[in-house]
């Protein structure tokens, strides 16, 4: 047990080295995402058009968020950078927390040097197999967004804390957090879908109303044609036009495009010719419309399972549902570029608890199966990296939508584990963690 501990202690150690060296490497180097904030935020102060810039495909709220940035990056590049990779850090710190205590009752905590017997069942170790396994997985995404300095460590913060609030039945609080992610990135809102399926009226006016309170907001700084105006060249450039067919883009809009029409997702083959993979070739509205009805076909049998008011907010089952939301929103978006999977991270603790430390009565081939596509998953996410395989058979993989398919074999664990739920021997207190 103690060469075990040590062991785990060395691998949180090297985490905490790799993300000190990217943090230190992005804060005097990077540019990336960052870079776009900056300026936007920038067009902002100087009261120009927020789309003078190419770079900015965010709503429009997102500018006015982007101010503060813009001005400490106008004080010291380095400083602004400082500041927004180690926020970065410690909002994935607060993620793994409220993964923790929503999934196990537990706050996670730095690990004892001597022994992990000192700490109570109040806590889990930052060290424990259950953190470590997870959060190993997801180490690339992190590193993605620690790498371009992106925001989608911090939209999954928000969306967890939104759902942490709306355990605890703070509604207001929870509102308010959704609303924010969705005015400045949109994604989110696929939580206040599932809300409205919920059927949660509280948690529906409440996110409503800080929308609302964000819209004004805007008409206040931008006036009410010019808002309008950015509103309407947002959504006609970057949602009403479909998702682009890119092997980068491993959202499912992009796959299906692949499949259906005949455009190369952009990679060339060994001879330089443009590599095609679609078995189709059909008209970008019907591509639509297959896309759109596959996709309800899919989440008739999830809004059935889902049709049940949440008696216990709080329960490992409603984070089930949580999850299964958060793990699907990359694909759904229109643009899912490898960084955005970061939201599988409580996809991948989840199935890692059901997976390896909880009893349960299902058949083999049902234990056999969620290890297959659990497994697979990781594969598809993680070993698909040029750091494993090169960088050539890695956009090849892309090509073939790894992402996506390693995604949509998570959800479906998921919903095999919220389906035989009560074949699990669930006690929180003695879960072998």
């Amino acid at each position: 047990m103690a060469k075990n501990y040590i062991f785990r202690l060395i691998l949180l150690g090297g985490i905490f080295i790799v993300l000190s060296y990217i943090l230190l490497r992005s804060t005097l180097t990077g540019i990336g995402d960052f870079n776009g904030y900056t300026i936007v935020g920038n067009l902002v102060l100087d009261g120009v058009n927020i789309y003078k810039s190419t770079l900015n495909t965010w709503p429009p709220f997102f500018s006015i968020v982007s101010v503060p940035i813009s001005l400490i990056n106008n004080f010291s590049p380095y400083l602004a950078k400082f500041i927004w990779l180690l926020g970065s850090i410690l909002a994935m710190y607060k993620i793994i927390d409220i993964t923790t205590q929503l999934t196990l009752n537990r706050k996670v905590i730095f690990p004892q040097i001597k022994s992990e017997s000192l700490i109570s069942r109040k806590y889990i170790s930052l060290a424990s197999w259950i953190v470590l396994v997870p959060l190993i997985i997801v180490l690339r995404q992190i590193w993605g967004d620690l790498g371009n300095i992106q925001i989608n460590i911090y939209m999954l913060l928000f969306a967890m804390l939104s759902l942490y609030f709306y355990s605890k039945n703070k509604n207001i609080l929870a509102g308010l957090l959704l609303a924010f992610s969705i005015s400045i990135k949109v994604y989110t809102i696929f939580l206040f879908l599932y809300f409205i399926v919920k059927r949660e009226t509280k948690m529906i006016a409440a996110t409503l109303s800080f929308f609302l309170l964000f819209a004004i907001i805007q008409f206040f700084i931008f006036g009410f044609e010019q808002t309008i105006d950015y509103y309407s060249f947002w959504f006609n450039s970057n949602v009403e036009s479909f998702a682009s067919i890119n092997h980068k883009n491993q959202s499912f809009f992009s796959m299906m495009q692949s499949l259906l029409s005949h455009e190369s997702p952009g990679l060339a083959g060994p001879l330089n010719e443009p590599i095609f993979i679609n078995i189709m070739n059909i008209a970008i509205d019907q591509i639509k419309i297959v896309s759109y009805t596959l996709i309800g076909i899919a989440a008739l049998p999830v809004i059935y399972l889902f049709r049940e008011k949440i008696k216990n907010r709080s329960s490992l089952k409603a984070f089930l549902e949580y999850t299964l939301i958060l793990t699907l929103i990359p694909i759904l978006s229109p643009l899912a570029w490898k960084a955005y999977f970061i939201f599988l991270f409580p996809g991948f603790f989840i199935n890692y608890l059901f997976i390896y430390h909880i009893n349960n009565h299902l058949g083999k081939n049902i234990n056999l199966l969620v290890k297959v596509f659990f497994i697979t998953s990781i594969i598809l996410t993680v070993f698909s990296s040029e750091m494993f395989v090169g960088k050539y058979l890695a956009d090849i993989l892309e090509v073939f939508s790894c992402y996506t398919i390693g995604t949509l074999l998570l959800g479906i664990n998921i919903v095999i584990f919220y389906v035989n739920y009560n074949k699990y021997e669930i006690t929180r207190s003695s879960l072998n963690v």
